[in-house]
């Protein structure tokens, strides 16, 4: 049997802009009191069924405050991902009005925030955005690119590396590395992706296997959303 590494894609716990109709939205909301909840139990979780040795998420509040607790309980040094952020970058506005690129958090305020935490070298010191609304096609593209990196890294046996990302990224990263496979519909999908809902995948040589989709069982009914 060929070398398997296995990935957790986790979404974001709830941020306050799951929470609120598109038109009041802001370009990086912070977590709820609900989310902060839900990613004080994947930490748990996580702690308690994985051994998880590599912690990454992306430049977005929501993405680094779920990783927060993850991190100390796992006793891991987070990386900020210049790549796994949610599609579309980080921009005000919405499809109605426009919508405006922002620089999102630079290198010099995560260091501030998040000391001893591992910065992608693409961010830069005025944020790690900076550019216009991502196109679909664009997002499509780093997609790929993600799984590419993904099927780069060289994991031990037993190993797990967990990616805290987004619901629109997810489902275009899952159907990236699951698309041409008979894998149901809905676990391929964004409005099916659960605040904190793990998914398991194993990947030998190049082919990936879902093991488990969406996983929010560890969370008390009360504490799910999406």
């Amino acid at each position: 049997m060929p070398p398997m590494s296995e990935f957790l894609l986790i979404r974001h716990a709830q941020s306050a802009n799951n929470a609120q109709a598109e038109s009041r939205r802001v370009c990086d909301p912070a977590l709820t009191p609900l989310g902060e909840q839900q990613a004080a139990l994947l930490a748990d979780y996580l702690a308690n069924h994985y051994r998880v040795t590599a912690l990454y998420c992306s430049p977005f509040l929501r993405s680094l405050e779920t990783a927060r607790p993850a991190a100390t309980k796992l006793g891991v040094r987070p990386f900020v991902h210049a790549e796994i952020f949610e599609q579309g970058g980080c921009y005000s506005g919405y499809a109605a009005v426009g919508r405006r690129g922002e620089p999102g958090m630079g290198a010099v305020v995560l260091r501030r925030r998040y000391p001893g935490w591992q910065l992608d070298h693409r961010i830069a010191d005025e944020g790690w955005w900076r550019r216009d609304y991502e196109t679909q096609e664009e997002a499509r593209q780093r997609a790929v690119r993600v799984r590419h990196w993904l099927e780069g890294q060289h994991i031990a046996r037993g190993e797990v590396h967990a990616l805290i990302i987004h619901a629109d990224f997810k489902a275009l990263l899952l159907n990236e590395l699951l698309g041409q496979q008979p894998v149901a519909d809905w676990q391929l999908q964004s409005e099916w992706l659960f605040n904190v809902g793990i998914s398991h995948l194993a990947c030998y040589d190049g082919h990936w296997e879902l093991l488990r989709a969406n996983d929010t069982e560890y969370l008390p009914t009360d504490l799910r959303s999406r």
